[in-house]
């Protein structure tokens, strides 16, 4: 992990993101944390609930969301966090999930993910989603 606390954005991303993380697992989201820095991206905060993500997005400029599907407490699921960072906060996310895609069902759809990360994932699965992820994010961010 790195110590530098502004690292180079990569290449294939042209730039840091801000990264809000919506996990109610610690430990994936420490170890999502420590790939994102080390892939030279910014944890704007990470979030094991739907309201904390909210709270976070409500002070905290915030690029894009990486959301577990199957988030639990207050507030409801990855979905729900999802659809309420897009709708409130105007932040889009990229869904992560252990479960196969096929059985999120057609709810998923009211995300509007701008992509999705399959659990177990790798730093290499992480970083080919932020490069699809970025590729639909407006060139203004």
């Amino acid at each position: 992990m790195q110590m530098n606390s502004d690292p180079p954005a990569t290449p294939d991303t042209a730039r840091a993101l801000r990264v809000l993380i919506v996990e109610d697992e610690s430990l994936v989201s420490l170890f999502l944390q420590g790939v994102l820095r080390d892939l030279g991206h910014e944890v704007s905060g990470i979030a094991p609930s739907l309201r904390t993500a909210l709270a976070f997005a409500a002070g905290t400029p915030t690029d894009l969301a990486i959301v577990d599907v199957g988030l639990a407490g207050d507030g409801g699921d990855g979905i729900d966090a999802a659809v309420a960072l897009r709708a409130r906060h105007g932040i889009p996310a990229l869904l992560m999930t252990g479960a196969p895609l096929a059985s999120l069902g057609e709810r998923v759809k009211d995300a509007q993910p701008l992509g999705f990360l399959a659990k177990p994932y790798t730093e290499a699965d992480v970083e080919r989603a932020l490069i699809a992820a970025v590729a639909q994010l407006p060139l203004q961010i």
